[in-house]
């Protein structure tokens, strides 16, 4: 709660305001933020149930669900996955459950920084996604403590694909959609955060175990991935910037769109 509050001090709202960017780099971003909204409000509006439907919203939210369902699964039941360990108090079980999250935020700012230059971060995604499967699948073979290490591996996935996610969201919709899409992606994909914690606790009371439900986000973040490879590089906007072809705003665009989603 204190972070909370402290970080309302230090978050920004306008691109002025961004102390790390220089005057260059606050100038370039502006004039591609306005250019995105002269260009989206000469477009025409789309319905509510084409939206929906729209080909590269559907994958999108398809993906971000099953992202959603093993971030939310192992934000819940890692505690008692933890605690299987045996002989641990709560404060133990709660430190123990601390490291994965640990290594997340690390891995997620070290992936942010090295795709920041990347054309295309499909291969990315798709990498962080297979890193999250096998550690959800890995989980369910040796001790508890290798349980504990393997979810390490899926938490790490999971955050990591979070922030490669988002930028190319942002990138892969027309601007005529692009505001509105993104809404139904967060919103209907969202779901899965009610969906997964349900679901695995199921599984677990009608099997005696959580292997059933870690198998089924195994399976969640394969498809995942599949997904990724219907996901369009580049639509109204693009994923390096605003079309100018220069490394500079292209790469303060990616800065800024990684840092929104984390």
């Amino acid at each position: 709660m204190v972070v909370g509050i402290v970080a309302g001090f230090f978050l920004v709202s306008r691109i002025e305001d961004a102390r790390w960017l220089t005057r260059e780099e606050k100038d370039a971003l502006s004039a591609a933020v306005a250019r995105d909204e002269e260009a989206r409000s000469r477009a025409p509006k789309v319905s509510r149930i084409r939206l929906i439907l729209h080909p590269q919203v559907a994958v999108l939210t398809a993906v971000f669900f099953a992202m959603a369902l093993t971030g939310y699964a192992i934000t819940f039941w890692l505690p008692s996955l933890v605690d299987d360990i045996g002989g641990l108090s709560p404060f133990q079980v709660g430190l123990l459950s601390a490291i994965p999250w640990i290594c997340a935020v690390i891995a997620m700012y070290s992936m942010a920084h090295f795709t920041d230059r990347a054309r295309d971060r499909r291969p990315y995604l798709a990498a962080a996604l297979v890193l999250s499967a096998t550690g959800t699948y890995l989980a369910t073979l040796g001790s508890p403590w290798f349980g504990l290490a393997a979810i390490t591996l899926a938490a790490v996935g999971g955050k990591c694909a979070a922030t490669l996610f988002w930028p190319m969201a942002q990138s892969g919709l027309d601007l005529k959609i692009a505001a509105p899409g993104l809404a139904v992606v967060n919103s209907i994909g969202n779901l899965g955060g009610f969906v997964s914690p349900t679901l695995f606790g199921y599984l677990k009371d009608s099997t005696g175990s959580t292997n059933g439900g870690l198998y089924t986000l195994s399976a969640a973040s394969v498809l995942a991935v599949i997904g990724v490879a219907l996901i369009r590089r580049s639509g109204g906007g693009t994923e390096t910037g605003s079309g100018s072809g220069s490394d500079g705003p292209a790469l303060v665009k990616g800065q800024v769109a990684t840092g929104e989603a984390r």
